[in-house]
């Protein structure tokens, strides 16, 4: 018994100085939360972004907010926008501001519930309305109006008639020389500032005539040799700026190129990302009970991750690098669709399972959610600012936090 009482009071002691220490897995902080009551245009958040002054800036599905640390003002459509959901913000190196629809804006859109009461209306009944006229009580569709540039006074939009390839913008990319790349619904647009022009896709030898959503690029990341992958709905493409060849690779295949658009599954890429070791990981808009939508390119073999626990989504919209090298996947559990039957009317419901955030450290996955602190487990993005804080952004507002890491070498 006293030998037990020495052995406790001696790792107490070691403890105290800090000879000993236990290791304990990683958690995550959240040290305040933003909301619509505090000044944002809507408690949903979809993209976060501090600017090079340091003043944060907030994409949201009612309009943008900017928030300064202590002030915080919306813009909208009535300052100059060109749409007020915002899922895309970026700054480039001469300090514009570009904001757009993005990925995790189409996202949105697409949660809504599909109306196919149409497919038992007779051809005759069907209200069809040409062009831009809109019956009165009716809501007319709202159109996506390219990209909005902010010089810090004031807005300006860019669309198909000032030569960008599509109205709907998904990604924005500058690469060493200042020229922007713009991933649209219909390609890729390069803008030097004063002229675009367009990066068409091709296509794999072979195909005289391409599907219509092969063009459509949602992500663009670089690679240290300075060339492009672009990620669509077919797979990968890679761009060598240098030949300004292209090839094609399909993520279902196990990452070889393919010649034949017949021969590829749909593949959904919705994210590029590459980590520090020059891996390249992708995320994808899947659904099943086994793949979590997420993969990583060595350069030689491809590497699915199972869904599990700590990765419990299969449909991955966004994914962030921190500064210590984290990962960081945000996406949802996808479930099969069923139809919804009521009194006059049919839908085609799309369930979801709210998933948080899921990180990895180089080692292991691990998910945080509501229990950790989150406003919601709907997390939409993550941004890490210059002080080191994270930002998630979520259906109930900005968490602001840190990530303290595991001491546990092998976690």
């Amino acid at each position: 018994m006293r030998v037990q009482l020495r052995a406790i009071v001696l790792f107490v002691f070691l403890f105290s100085i800090g000879v000993v220490s236990v290791a304990h897995t990683a958690e995550l902080k959240i040290e305040k939360i933003l909301t619509q009551a505090d000044g944002l245009a809507s408690d949903t958040v979809l993209i976060v972004l501090e600017d090079s002054h340091g003043t944060m800036w907030f994409g949201t599905r009612s309009g943008l907010t900017r928030y300064d640390g202590e002030n915080f003002r919306t813009f909208t459509t009535e300052d100059g926008l060109a749409q007020n959901t915002i899922g895309l913000i970026f700054e480039d190196q001469r300090g514009m501001l570009w904001f757009a629809d993005g990925v995790l804006s189409s996202i949105l859109k697409r949660k809504k519930n599909m109306d196919m009461s149409w497919m038992e209306t007779p051809l005759s009944e069907l209200d069809i309305t040409p062009h831009n006229e809109t019956p009165a009580g009716r809501i007319k569709p709202i159109r996506l109006k390219g990209v909005s540039r902010y010089d810090g006074h004031t807005f300006s939009i860019l669309t198909t008639a000032d030569g960008l390839t599509g109205d709907t913008v998904k990604d924005i990319f500058e690469d060493k020389t200042g020229t922007l790349w713009f991933a649209t619904g219909f390609g890729v647009s390069r803008y030097n500032d004063e002229n675009f022009d367009t990066l068409l896709l091709n296509g794999p030898m072979g195909m005289s005539t391409l599907p219509e959503w092969w063009s459509a690029v949602e992500a663009i990341v670089q690679d240290t040799a300075g060339n492009l992958w672009l990620g669509n709905q077919a797979g990968i493409t890679y761009y060598n700026v240098k030949t300004a060849r292209f090839r094609y690779f399909a993520v279902n295949s196990n990452f070889a190129p393919f010649q034949e658009m017949g021969k590829a599954q749909t593949a959904h890429i919705t994210d590029l990302q590459f980590d520090a070791k020059e891996n390249l990981w992708m995320s994808q808009d899947v659904m099943g009970e086994e793949n979590s939508g997420i993969r990583r390119f060595d350069g030689k073999k491809l590497m699915t991750f199972p869904q599990s626990e700590e990765l419990p989504m299969n449909s991955v919209n966004n994914i962030t690098q921190d500064s210590s090298g984290n990962l960081w996947f945000t996406g949802v559990k996808k479930l099969p669709p069923k139809l919804d039957e009521t009194e006059g009317r049919v839908s085609m419901l799309y369930p979801e399972v709210e998933s948080g955030v899921s990180v990895y450290n180089g080692k292991t996955f691990q998910n945080f959610n509501k229990d950790d602190g989150l406003p919601s487990n709907r997390v939409w993005s993550v941004f890490e600012d210059s002080n080191g804080k994270l930002w998630f952004a979520t259906a109930k507002g900005v968490a602001v936090g840190v990530y303290l890491p595991s001491q546990n070498p092998d976690n």
